[in-house]
């Protein structure tokens, strides 16, 4: 019989955290060690608990767990960063919601990926550096999608599998990704979207090397299109849409100057 120890260290970042019966938070952790988990720390919801601070989505924070009947229990953490931007700026919160929100949807729980954790751990880093919230989130939604094995084609037609040279193809998720015009022209997809070159070259370029994120630049009518075009993906994916995508809306009305580069 294999000895499991009664407390274990987890290295974590926060992706929710809600308020569980009178005192308690639960919260959704994406770990290094065991992948996506639910735990429970108890009494965070008073503010001088000692655990309170660690209970904010984003925070990077190693963890000491003890094992419970429904869910294990915080009994320590020590702070390894927190992106102080999501508690400042709202479009970036808002923007760290739709990762986390794919993430606890479409990982599967008790599964160790460290590379994925690895990837997200340096990408809120990133979005704590000051990388705009537009081309951060591009980049997230694109590499996931190419983590769980679900990057349509970008730069080629997933119909006769030419190479786009064309100025505008048609993109649809339900056939895989990237149509010629000439393809396109002979199906009837109803979820299928006339997108510019440009755009699914940023795209595929921002999927091949995510520190172009940093340097990459588009026209914002361009990022307007990648981030639709990616709603698209992940909700044919999902089969239906984030609801994080609805306060990310509300953010991009409120503070569209936030979002997107003027010029």
């Amino acid at each position: 019989m294999l000895f499991t120890p009664r407390i274990t260290k987890v290295h974590a970042i926060v992706l929710r955290a809600e308020a569980w019966r009178e005192k308690d938070r639960l919260l959704v952790l994406l770990t290094r060690e065991r992948g996506r988990i639910l735990v429970v720390a108890q009494g965070a919801q008073r503010p001088q608990n000692r655990l309170a601070p660690f209970t904010q989505t984003g925070v990077v924070a190693t963890f000491w767990l003890a094992r419970g009947r429904e869910f294990d229990r915080v009994t320590d953490a020590r702070w390894e960063d927190i992106a102080r931007r999501l508690r400042e700026e709202v479009t970036a919160l808002a923007a760290f919601g739709i990762v986390a929100e794919v993430l606890e949807r479409a990982t599967p729980a008790e599964a160790a990926e460290p590379a994925l954790f690895e990837e997200v751990r340096e990408a809120t880093l990133a979005l704590a550096s000051g990388v705009p919230v537009h081309k951060w989130l591009t980049t997230l939604l694109v590499r996931l999608l190419g983590h769980l094995g679900w990057s349509p084609c970008w730069l080629t037609c997933s119909v006769c599998q030419e190479p786009l040279k064309e100025r505008e193809a048609l993109f649809a998720p339900s056939v895989g990704g990237s149509l010629c015009l000439r393809c396109g022209a002979t199906k009837a997809l109803p979820d299928a979207q006339r997108v510019a070159l440009a755009t699914l070259q940023g795209i595929e370029a921002l999927g091949r090397q995510p520190r172009l994120m940093t340097t990459l630049h588009l026209r914002p009518a361009l990022w307007e299109q990648a981030l639709g075009l990616l709603r698209m993906a992940w909700c044919y994916h999902l089969e239906s849409d984030l609801r994080a995508w609805r306060v990310f809306e509300q953010c991009r009305r409120s503070h569209p100057a936030l979002l997107l580069p003027q010029k």
